[in-house]
């Protein structure tokens, strides 16, 4: 996953950071970017949780292969701000994406990375859910351009995760995050209304 996080990171340059910066409202694009690490670490975990997983694995794959074929890095500034459109409405549906991978956590992730970045909850549900179609399509790309199936997939996930929680004493999520959230009992519910809420006021 360290490999993915590396790609991930490359595509998030400064110039993404400070357009995700207005898109949500934030002030400070330096609070942006360290929430975007939180985001995608956690975001490859879950999808990591869901490429081994028997019941989850089959409707990712096929998500990635249908929806996320990584077209959208080729030009993710302009598709960020709303210049260029995707013909697949589905890769960009954020929302639904987030709401797959985390589910009733999406609330406790929202706040947590929230805490860690210094952005509000509104902007940090807002950036995640914009930033899930950029990481679904990194992970999509490699896919593809590896002719990786499923349990291929599985192993990169599961390659880089180990070498990621090696480095995690810096201060990263080391893996802990999700499970943390997976392991409270908050129901979450709101979280949609939340970020429904937070999206129509940052597009007045």
């Amino acid at each position: 996953m360290s490999n993915l996080m590396n790609e991930v990171a490359r595509h998030l340059n400064d110039d993404v950071i400070i357009q995700l910066s207005k898109q949500i409202g934030a002030q400070d694009p330096n609070q942006v970017k360290k929430a975007a690490g939180i985001i995608s670490e956690l975001l490859l975990e879950a999808i990591q949780k869901n490429a081994t997983s028997q019941q989850n694995g089959g409707g990712l794959f096929g998500a990635l292969k249908k929806d996320h074929d990584g077209g959208i890095l080729g030009d993710l500034m302009n598709v960020i701000a709303g210049k260029k459109q995707v013909n697949n409405q589905s890769t960009m549906n954020g929302a639904g994406i987030v709401n797959h991978l985390l589910g009733k956590q999406q609330l406790e992730a929202a706040q947590v990375i929230g805490q860690m970045s210094g952005l509000d909850l509104f902007k940090s549900g807002v950036l995640m859910q914009l930033l899930a179609p950029v990481i679904m399509g990194v992970v999509g790309q490699k896919r593809k351009t590896g002719g990786l199936d499923l349990s291929g997939l599985a192993q990169i996930l599961l390659g880089g995760r180990q070498q990621q929680q090696q480095r995690a004493p810096q201060g990263g999520l080391g893996g802990g995050l999700l499970g943390k959230l997976i392991d409270r009992d908050g129901d979450g519910n709101m979280m949609d209304d939340l970020l429904n809420m937070g999206m129509n006021i940052l597009k007045k």
